[in-house]
């Protein structure tokens, strides 16, 4: 647990020194997951804002996609954590359309400060790597400081048309 809330204090105060991206990284080399994301809901569109490629990392974003076309629907539909270790082992993706391509994910609902789910905070690979407790801890406990760095720094909403 100590280790946990050193974890936690590192990422803080690189959001508050050099920002989301770089805690982004840091949040990334906990995890031997490939992949760090950071996602936003917008209707049925699941907007990148930020993605970290353990091996590529110049890569900064992916492109948008259908939610349906994510496991990140599943934090979606339920507003609660979602954990694959092996998607070919695990019945509750059979027939979704990364099963195969995408075999481990962990994906935080990011839900804003009025209660309203704004994203996922997600480790993915493209083969099975089981989670532990520790980084699926790691990842709810930093999900509150990163919404509020998103948006205090990066989000801006689309302007609504007068009525």
């Amino acid at each position: 647990m100590f280790i946990q809330q050193k974890a936690v204090t590192t990422f803080r105060e690189l959001l508050k020194t050099t920002g989301v991206r770089a805690a982004l990284q840091f949040l990334n080399s906990t995890s031997e997951h490939r992949f760090t994301a950071v996602f936003r809901f917008e209707g049925n569109t699941l907007r990148n804002l930020h993605l970290i490629d353990r091996e590529d990392a110049k890569i900064e974003r992916c492109p948008d996609l259908p939610v349906l076309e994510s496991y990140c629907v599943y934090v979606r539909n339920t507003a609660k954590p979602f954990l694959i270790n092996d998607s070919l082992q695990d019945d509750r993706v059979q027939g979704h359309p990364k099963r195969k391509l995408v075999q481990s994910y962990c994906g935080i609902p990011l839900i804003d400060e009025d209660g309203e789910l704004f994203g996922t905070i997600c480790h993915f690979d493209f083969k099975p790597i089981p989670f532990t407790e520790e980084q699926a801890f790691l990842l709810d406990e930093v999900a509150p400081l990163l919404i509020r760095a998103i948006r205090e720094t990066e989000w801006r909403p689309e302007p609504q048309a007068n009525a």
